[in-house]
């Protein structure tokens, strides 16, 4: 057998990525759209989707860094993980659809740090057949009582080649603009929602819901197709909240032509009237 001189090894170690291990998976309810949870020999933790078995989403982290410096980034294990089904339809009293069917799958996958301070945090996926939302959740622990979130590490790494019309965010004289079309590669700093075209003809929205007590997300281009979450300053961290704390949901939908975009209920359903406030107009419809 040949022999690797170790100066060889050693070249091989930098040069090869840590492995990536899929440790939960979860499908849309016609099983079209595919979420992957992965964690590397980092214990670095991402996502991806597939659509038809195609990448849609390619490998995209999840995490956060925190104002003390410390980290939900790396040295993470997969602590646990339960699967969930809802289809029920239910009024509202207002807006284009008196009934709205809330049909989706749900993966709530706990993970753990390796350190000595054992903090927790579950991520949450709820996948449609037109589209998906994702947040985290942090339960309220000895070593996380209050959380100061400098920087909220999501990303959407668009798998192919897309146009995109975008408005950026944080200029100085107003919030609205006319809306910039480019390609994807060209997105600066942008206000979402953000609608995409893949050249294969897949629209995409990326948008968040049950947007409350946190800040807004933007989003910062990357290398190729790779969108940032980038959150609106405050003074002093972005977000700075004692938990329990659930996050905004991060929104995708998907669909095959720009008006099933328009007709999604998708952020709708995870707006959670019941959750957010009153809840006596909230009536399940059978």
């Amino acid at each position: 057998m040949k022999r690797i001189p170790w100066p060889g090894l050693l070249a091989l170690s930098i040069v090869l990525p840590a492995q990536a291990a899929t440790v939960a998976t979860v499908a849309s309810p016609d099983g079209r759209l595919q979420v992957e949870l992965d964690l590397n020999g980092e214990g670095r933790l991402a996502y991806r989707v597939l659509r038809d078995g195609k990448r849609l989403v390619d490998d995209s982290r999840l995490g956060f860094i925190f104002a003390d410096g410390r980290q939900f980034l790396r040295n993470l294990a997969l602590d646990g993980q339960a699967r969930s089904t809802v289809d029920q339809t239910w009024e509202q009293p207002w807006g284009e659809r008196r009934f709205v069917r809330d049909h989706h799958n749900e993966l709530r996958a706990t993970f753990v740090e390796a350190d000595r301070d054992k903090r927790r945090f579950h991520v949450v996926f709820r996948v449609f057949d037109d589209g998906l939302g994702f947040r985290y959740e942090l339960p309220r622990q000895p070593a996380l009582q209050q959380v100061a979130i400098q920087q909220e590490l999501t990303e959407f790494a668009i798998a192919r080649p897309a146009t995109a019309w975008w408005i950026p965010a944080f200029e100085w004289n107003r919030e609205e603009y006319l809306y910039h079309r480019t390609p994807l590669a060209e997105v600066g700093l942008a206000q979402t929602p953000i609608t995409l075209r893949t050249d294969d003809g897949v629209h995409l929205s990326i948008h968040e819901a049950a947007l409350v007590d946190y800040a807004g997300m933007n989003l910062a281009k990357g290398e190729g197709g790779r969108l940032r979450a980038w959150l609106t300053p405050g003074n002093g961290a972005p977000v700075q909240r004692a938990t329990p704390l659930a996050t905004p949901w991060r929104t995708l939908q998907v669909a095959d032509r720009a008006g099933g975009l328009v007709e999604s209920n998708l952020i709708l359903n995870l707006n959670e009237p019941n959750k957010l406030g009153d809840v006596s107009w909230f009536t399940p419809h059978k």
